[in-house]
């Protein structure tokens, strides 16, 4: 399977019992087999292959519908930039301090996946991970047991380096992902496409530690990349709503969720604009409908001491 070609897959709708092997084709092809029932891949890091990948991996497990709701007080945002330098600040002011270099980040992630429009969407998982705070391991639990793997995140020491720009952090990212491209499938041709930009950032904010000011700098690089604009009242999955930096491309429309007050993370949403079918490593094929809607939201994020830790 093309990687490169994959990374814009977006929100697969699942059905019942293809949930279980549909996960594990899901991370086989993404290099990171959360709870896959095949063998784990190689732990080299990869970089953007995983877009919103959470709510890609959402299960059927015929739950409680969840509502949309208004979230009162919404302020509105005048422009993408002004949307950067909000999340920026927010960042820049955050009072949590700072993790131990042995320490982990856990977060926990509530995904709903269904069709643009349809309320009685009942496709869910909540999703469980622990990334080391120097970005170099992570872990889940498959079948009761913790598992271990090289981390595909970015390496937030890298960024973290002096002087820490916008630009100097969209090169850096842009760097990785080119020289990732040399030694893999070469088909960028020295080119990211804005949409793997935005959507690699969008990883990085969802599952990574990172100093503040490295998530400053990466919110106010956002409004810089071509094709990125400012969405108001978009919900996430657990039925909060907030303004969103948003990019559209030929194939889906997606949206890097922040709180509307608080300019926190909240949760992705994204919308596939076609149908396409997926030609998996084992040889099966499936094919995802335009109008399958995916969501995200982070229910929480911590600093622990130790993986499997959740407090």
């Amino acid at each position: 399977m093309n990687e490169l070609k994959e990374f814009r897959r977006n929100t697969p709708a699942m059905t019942d019992n293809a949930a279980t092997a549909a996960k594990a084709r899901l991370m086989t092809a993404i290099h990171e087999p959360e709870a896959a029932s095949k063998p784990a891949a190689s732990g080299t890091r990869r970089f953007g292959w995983r877009i919103a990948v959470a709510a890609a991996l959402a299960l059927v497990v015929g739950g409680t519908v969840v509502t949309l709701r208004d979230e009162p007080g919404m302020a509105p945002v005048a422009s993408v930039t002004e949307l950067g330098e909000r999340a920026a600040r927010a960042a820049e002011n955050d009072p949590t301090p700072a993790p131990g270099p042995g320490q982990w980040l856990y977060t926990k992630e509530l995904q709903l996946t269904g069709v643009e429009g349809d309320v009685d969407r009942d496709q869910r998982d909540t999703w469980e991970r622990w990334t080391s705070v120097d970005g170099k391991r992570s872990a889940w639990y498959q079948g009761g047991k913790l598992m271990f793997q090289g981390s595909a995140i970015f390496n937030p020491a890298e960024l973290a380096k002096p002087p820490v720009t916008p630009p100097g952090v969209i090169a850096k990212i842009k760097a990785a992902i080119l020289d990732e491209d040399r030694r893999g499938p070469q088909e960028l041709n020295g080119h990211v496409p804005p949409v793997m930009l935005f959507m690699e950032i969008n990883q990085l904010i969802s599952e990574q530690w990172l100093a503040p000011e490295v998530r400053a700098a990466l919110y106010r690089a956002l409004p810089t990349i071509k094709g990125i604009t400012v969405t108001q009242d978009v919900p996430v999955a657990d039925g909060r709503r907030g303004v969103a930096f948003s990019i559209t491309e030929a194939e889906a429309r997606s949206y890097l969720v922040l709180d509307p007050q608080t300019f926190r993370y909240l949760g992705t949403n994204s919308t596939r604009l076609q149908d396409r079918t997926y030609e998996w490593a084992d040889g099966s094929k499936e094919t995802f409908k335009a109008g399958t809607v995916g969501l995200t939201a982070q229910l929480e994020a911590t600093i622990v001491n130790q993986p499997g830790q959740r407090s």
